[in-house]
């Protein structure tokens, strides 16, 4: 899955790369431009890190780090308080790995969302007390007969110290509970 907000970085810097660059050693190897700045490493002439104001705003809101062609991550300030409150973690293939996120705004992430193979949300985990360990993972399934939309599944709680649940919760596809399993 690609997502927009990709797709705006890869615009920009197609835009950028358009024109005739300017010369490195006047730039510090900084390209700046209206919605962002792009910044190349300067022993390989890469890009490195692109900055840009996804709103169009004059505040840069996200902050896109990369090998060359290749995004690794997407850190974005979604509430442009100047905290990172959003990260998106890219594969080899440009592909969206897993998105996390900060409960309180601290730049701290404690949620972890996961596509499927389709880039539909498949897995929530969360870090609730924040000490590394995941808390809670919940699981999401294509609702019967819609294949676009996803419906929670599974939750399962109280892990160990190996990471197995101790709890389960199991849910209908139409949202309702169902069981509730323990498994230790």
């Amino acid at each position: 899955m690609t997502t927009p907000r990709l797709l705006l970085i890869i615009a920009i810097f197609a835009n950028t790369a358009c024109k005739a660059p300017p010369d490195p050693r006047r730039t510090n190897f900084e390209v700046r431009g209206k919605e962002g700045v792009a910044k190349y490493d300067p022993k390989t002439g890469r890009l490195k890190k692109l900055d840009f104001d996804s709103n169009k705003n004059g505040r840069m809101d996200s902050f896109s780090y990369w090998d060359a062609t290749r995004v690794i991550r997407i850190e974005m300030d979604q509430d442009e308080d100047g905290k990172i409150d959003k990260w998106e973690y890219y594969d080899g293939k440009n592909k969206i790995e897993k998105v996390g996120s900060s409960s309180r705004d601290d730049e701290v992430q404690d949620t972890f969302a996961y596509p499927d193979a389709n880039g539909f949300l498949a897995r929530v985990e969360t870090d609730s007390d924040r000490d590394g360990a995941i808390d809670k993972r919940e699981f999401f399934v294509p609702r019967p007969g819609i294949t676009n939309e996803r419906v929670l599944s599974t939750v399962e709680y109280e892990f160990d110290k190996t990471g197995a649940p101790g709890r389960r919760l199991y849910y209908g596809p139409d949202g309702t509970f169902l069981k509730s399993e323990l498994l230790r």
